[in-house]
């Protein structure tokens, strides 16, 4: 396969040093200094998190927690509430349904912000036990406003999850302070370290309804993981055996992050969405998503010459960068744009617009 420069919203690139962790000689998946490292990096995960509860890290992805997030919490015939926006939304749509009969959709245009007196009334006419909400869209590029969605639950009784996989260390996220019960991340992308890990933090409203249901499966059940924990936690802190080269590299990418601290994060990637949004406009691509609800770790935009296609092929064959196109009725009519942790430098934005100068030379001749 081709080396590429990946400016795409996951997986990101990887710095070096974290990389390198995934070629260290292996070492086991238990004994006292494996539960030591376990449990510390469970720990640095809750600062990033912004949570004192409970912290599970699986071998998968993303999709793999939100599989567990709705095995744990969801009775089969548990009234379930998605509001969705985009392809995200209908992910987790499809995968709630593989445990409840009773999903209800709350539904808006792709792109369209989710509308939060909207979402109230819904929740106010209706006994829903769970809400689950795309905190970025990242079909789209959108953030979701789930401090006020989460403020809602807990407002009509409805136990809160959030899907942030494209948002954790990229978007302000705190997850205990704004009434997340469960909120769900994966290694890829705001955590800059390889694809492999699913993450989800448990709260203790999430475990009082955990308790009581009856959680199908075996491998991604978080009764199942806390029990191991209960019972072999001093050397073997999970009941599988663990990718610990992930695990180590996973646990480098967190030092990152917090060596650079969360505010200063957040703010590397505010300037660099604005820089890539006005850097677009100037060369005659459409954004996608107004300011005010732009994700900073994605960025969407429209061609009006209709050449997504030539436009993503032309830089991973002439320019070696990779962009990504969208998902669902977006596909072919939208490219995105990553900046995500590694990526989100004012170099990697310049690379980025430099290619696409060369592109618009190449394809769109005279213009």
């Amino acid at each position: 396969m081709k080396n590429l420069r990946l400016m795409i919203p996951g997986p990101v690139e990887v710095d070096p040093d974290v990389l390198a962790v995934m070629a260290k000689p292996m070492t086991p998946h238990y004994g006292k200094e494996w539960a030591e490292f376990y449990y510390e990096t469970s720990r640095l995960l809750q600062k990033i998190f912004q949570t004192d509860g409970d912290l599970f890290i699986f071998p998968g992805s993303g999709s793999a927690g939100l599989d567990a997030a709705f095995a744990a919490t969801v009775f089969p015939d548990g009234k379930l509430l998605i509001p969705k926006n985009g392809f995200f939304g209908e992910r987790l749509e499809e995968i709630a349904r593989t445990y409840s009969s009773q999903v209800h959709t709350l539904e808006f245009p792709v792109g369209q912000q989710i509308d939060l007196d909207q979402l109230e009334d819904t929740l106010r006419r209706n006994q829903f036990d769970a809400l689950a909400l795309v905190h970025c869209e990242t079909s789209i590029g959108m953030l979701t406003p789930v401090q006020e969605a989460a403020q809602l639950c807990r407002k009509y009784g409805v136990l809160c999850i959030i899907d942030a996989v494209s948002s954790l260390a990229i978007e302000p996220l705190e997850m205990d302070a704004w009434g997340i019960d469960l909120c769900v991340s994966a290694s890829q992308k705001g955590l800059e370290s390889p694809p492999g890990l699913g993450l989800a933090a448990v709260g203790k409203n999430a475990w009082k309804r955990i308790e009581h249901v009856k959680s199908p499966g075996w491998f991604l059940n978080f009764k199942i993981w806390k029990k191991y924990e209960k019972q072999w936690g001093d050397w073997h802190p999970q009941p599988i055996t663990h990718a610990v080269n992930n695990l180590k590299a996973l646990r480098k990418g967190i030092d990152r992050v917090l060596e650079e601290g969360l505010e200063a994060r957040f703010d590397r990637h505010r300037a660099c969405t604005r820089q890539l949004r006005q850097g677009l406009q100037a060369r005659g691509f459409e954004l996608c998503v107004p300011d005010n609800s732009a994700s900073h770790g994605v960025t969407s935009a429209r061609d009006p010459r209709n050449k997504v296609a030539e436009l993503l092929a032309y830089l991973r064959e002439e320019q070696g960068i990779a962009l990504a196109g969208s998902l669902g009725e977006l596909k072919g009519k939208v490219f995105r744009v990553g900046h995500m942790g590694t990526g989100a430098t004012t170099e990697m934005i310049n690379m980025v617009l430099t290619a696409l100068d060369q592109a618009i030379i190449a394809l769109y001749p005279g213009q």
